[in-house]
């Protein structure tokens, strides 16, 4: 029987700058998510004018993380396969998909119907329906 030690690992985020990834990873964090805006369904940058170009941010952060030993997540802003590589081209260790891979038959999600056809679904964290699902709405969701 093969034995696998499992090594805690511990993630922060989400940040867009080289400052913020070196201060996370020297206070502990082993991954840093990256990206302020960038999701598909993501209303951060409409709501409060604050987001940054992933790919920027993902070139920045790469080079901070990989300075002192750390990872980094792309988060957001992949809409097509070439966009996962531009992430990975840029540096970043992983890439978090969401819309890309929305609606399948083997994503998990609640099946709604509207006008006789039927949809999954589908919400980033920052979106409308998570703020109302998980904190009552948007002036509540902090």
């Amino acid at each position: 029987m093969m034995r696998i030690n499992m090594v805690p690992l511990s993630q922060a985020g989400n940040v867009v700058t080289g400052e913020m990834v070196e201060e996370l990873i020297l206070a502990g964090a082993d991954i840093i998510k990256v990206g302020i805006g960038p999701g598909s369904v993501c209303t951060t940058r409409k709501k409060t004018g604050v987001g940054y170009p992933q790919l920027s941010a993902v070139i920045e952060c790469a080079d901070a993380a990989h300075g002192l030993g750390g990872h980094i997540i792309s988060d957001g802003g992949c809409t097509c396969p070439g966009d996962v590589s531009k992430a990975f081209g840029a540096g970043a260790d992983f890439v978090m998909l969401g819309g890309m891979l929305a609606g399948h038959n083997e994503s998990g999600g609640e099946v709604i119907e509207k006008n006789g056809k039927k949809y999954k679904l589908f919400y980033g964290m920052s979106s409308d329906t998570a703020m109302k699902k998980h904190a009552g709405g948007v002036a509540e969701y902090r």
